[in-house]
């Protein structure tokens, strides 16, 4: 859960998609009821609206609560080149690589070399390339040198979307609730009891998901400890590919610096990121702390998926048992 907030969002779109098609199903089948037009789009809205809310709001809490584990629990969870990547690589014009470089290996699309055995004269395309790396790769330094502003960025993030979220929720919920106490009919319709089994078998679904995780790896860490090392063995199997083309623009600029009348500070600028672009790559190449970040991924959606289960699912057992006494007759005494 290195990405975004707002990636992290996207991932709701797919469970409000599915929220739509069951209410408009619910809808419908609420129409053939003696339930007139009006009511069932004010009463469809007052649901979708909870229910887009409160996703908004779970989710917020799920990332807050994720970035809180890696923050001051799981430290180990991710590494810093998993958030920022690597070093960004200068794409230069097309010019002709270096014999050298050619025997080596092919320079990666776009990322051509310069050539100084002779005359060497920069375009003004190449020029202008150059500065934009420039100013990429300080952005790009400036990150690396706090790594906690982005997780702090993603938790501002996150908790403006669940300011904006909670209450809107609590507003549309709270209606919701009181038009249910004043409906004449006790089995309020279909949509109701939708959207409290369809939360009730989201957050239940989180939970025993997210839950065997985490079983997972207390049976790994503690009970079978062989089965940890085969996903270590099997990570070295398989290592993270080393693409020195990406290194070999920059690697000319170093060494065509004199030649083709680039300044000192480049030159050094240059320098500077076969250093940081080494640094990633053998960073990237050391197998991460699975189990922690596991844990830290797991952890926020049992911790969010229980209360929720446990409210909604009450709610139903509740209408249901209501319902039940409602369509039993009662025993009359002789």
């Amino acid at each position: 859960m290195d990405q975004p907030f707002t990636m992290f969002l996207a991932y709701l779109i797919p469970f409000g998609g599915l929220a739509i098609v069951i209410f408009a199903i619910a809808a419908i089948l609420e129409g053939k009821t003696h339930m007139s037009k009006g009511s069932i789009v004010r009463s469809l809205y007052f649901y979708l609206m909870s229910i887009v809310t409160l996703a908004i709001v779970a989710g917020s809490l799920i990332f807050l609560v994720n970035l809180g584990l890696k923050s001051w629990v799981f430290t180990k969870a991710d590494q810093l080149s998993s958030r920022l990547g690597p070093p960004p690589v200068l794409y230069l014009d097309s010019t002709t690589p270096s014999e050298a470089t050619k025997a080596a290996a092919p320079a990666a699309p776009g990322a051509t070399v310069l050539t100084c055995k002779d005359a060497c004269q920069l375009t003004d395309a190449q020029k202008s390339n150059i500065d934009s790396w420039k100013a990429s790769y300080a952005s790009w330094q400036e990150a690396s040198a706090h790594p906690e502003s982005q997780r702090t960025r993603d938790a501002v993030a996150a908790l403006s979307f669940l300011i904006v979220a909670l209450p809107f929720f609590i507003i549309h919920f709270r209606i919701v609730q009181k038009d249910a106490k004043q409906s004449v009919d006790e089995e309020h319709g279909v949509i109701r009891p939708t959207y409290f089994y369809f939360i009730s078998l989201a957050s239940l679904l989180m939970v025993v998901i997210a839950g065997g995780f985490l079983i997972n790896i207390a049976l790994k860490t503690w009970v079978f400890p062989s089965a940890q090392q085969a996903d270590k063995l099997a990570s070295n199997i398989y290592p993270v590919q080393q693409v020195s083309s990406e290194r070999d623009s920059v690697k000319s600029i170093s060494a065509c610096g004199e030649k083709c009348g680039i300044d000192k500070e480049t030159v050094a600028l240059a320098n500077s990121w076969i250093t940081d672009y080494d640094a990633w790559q053998k960073e990237v190449s050391t197998p991460q702390n699975s189990t922690q970040r596991q844990a830290a991924s797991s952890i926020p959606f049992v911790l969010v998926g229980i209360p929720l289960f446990w409210y909604h699912w009450s709610i139903v057992r509740k209408q249901s048992k209501d319902k039940k006494d409602l369509n039993t007759p009662s025993k009359t005494t002789s």
